[in-house]
């Protein structure tokens, strides 16, 4: 998971919301030229166009406007640019596999820096909780659960990089500086243990 840091608020949407008031989501996402617009900033403050959640990499055709506190749980939220993210469209992950959940234990990437509460086991290329015990782990397992980071698909995917990774760092005549980053909080963790 990737810490976002968030920018203003891009002024066309401040506009756009000013002059419409907006009840309802699927209101909201028919306007598609102001949908596009508040994509596009969304993954402009997100590290290397990445879902927050899985870290893939994602762009405006295969993501979605994400609702950190859902909006059927906190519709004051609905349009509020601080509650917003861009994330993957991936079925049964991230996103869609939060959908309207919601507990104070979810690590919320804009207000917390997921990367001080998880690392990776490099045999399994799952993410793992730094804690053992506590509320940080509890944090940790239950946003692992809810977003289903763990899951076969994800973890191949990131077993695969960690083995590609480790080989490229292994020979001596590479620059890692041109070794594609994907994965950004992998990456750091690799380079913080292996290099």
């Amino acid at each position: 998971m990737l810490k976002v840091n968030k920018r203003s608020e891009p002024e066309e949407f401040t506009k756009y919301k000013k002059k419409n008031k907006v009840l309802n989501w699927k209101d909201f996402t028919s306007e598609s030229e102001i949908k596009k617009l508040l994509k596009e900033a969304l993954l402009e403050e997100q590290e290397n166009g990445c879902c927050p959640y899985c870290e893939i990499e994602i762009n405006l055709n295969n993501s979605q406007i994400e609702h950190i506190k859902p909006k059927d749980k906190f519709s004051e939220l609905l349009i509020d640019y601080n509650n917003l993210i861009a994330c993957c469209l991936e079925n049964k992950r991230c996103g869609n596999s939060k959908a309207n959940k919601w507990d104070e234990l979810f690590i919320n990437p804009i207000t917390e820096n997921p990367e001080d509460y998880f690392e990776y086991d490099i045999k399994t290329g799952k993410i793992i909780s730094i804690f053992k015990d506590g509320e940080k782990y509890e944090k940790a397992i239950y946003t692992i659960n809810l977003l289903s980071l763990n899951d076969n698909r994800l973890c191949n995917i990131r077993r695969k990089y960690i083995l590609e990774f480790l080989d490229y760092s292994n020979n001596s005549e590479n620059d890692l500086s041109g070794y594609p980053i994907k994965f950004p909080s992998l990456r750091r963790y690799l380079e913080k243990f292996f290099l």
